[in-house]
């Protein structure tokens, strides 16, 4: 049995209002209705098909994140990452925080996840995993981050 080195958990939670679900309910019908009267059916059906499949994994997604790190493996929510599939890390900030822990993974279709952290864990984090994975350059958080954070997507 592996020895966890470090273990926290984070909240995912979006915490939308009601307004913002009536806004993107409505953003999605008027397209697909204006695509619909523009003779475009694949794409009415296609943004219907994507919005409501966002809405269920949104709605059936974990509040709470648990984040374990071993001596082999990361491992969030259960689902396991050897150090050797992780290709690169790299710390996300905003304003001189960190703020998320950017795994680079090795794969073909997930190739980035994001993990909040906070600056209680930050140093403890970043020298255990300097040992094992590459890291690249800090970074700051992107205009398009900041605009996804702002909207809550």
């Amino acid at each position: 049995m592996l020895e966890n080195i470090y273990s926290w958990e984070f909240d995912d939670t979006k915490n939308r209002s009601a307004l913002w679900y009536i806004i993107a309910f409505s953003i999605v019908l008027w397209l697909s209705i204006w695509w619909f009267f523009t003779q475009q059916y694949g794409l009415s059906f296609i943004v219907l098909l994507i919005s409501g499949l966002v809405y269920f994994v949104e709605n059936n997604s974990e509040d709470n994140i648990q984040v374990q790190i071993t001596e082999k493996w990361i491992i969030i929510s259960w689902t396991f990452y050897n150090f050797s599939s992780i290709e690169s890390y790299l710390i996300v900030y905003k304003s001189e925080n960190p703020i998320f822990l950017r795994l680079n993974l090795n794969k073909k279709w997930i190739k980035t996840i994001d993990i909040k952290i906070n600056n209680e864990i930050f140093n403890d984090i970043n020298k255990f995993l300097y040992e094992y994975i590459k890291e690249e350059p800090k970074t700051e958080i992107t205009f398009t981050e900041k605009i996804i954070q702002f909207f809550k997507l």
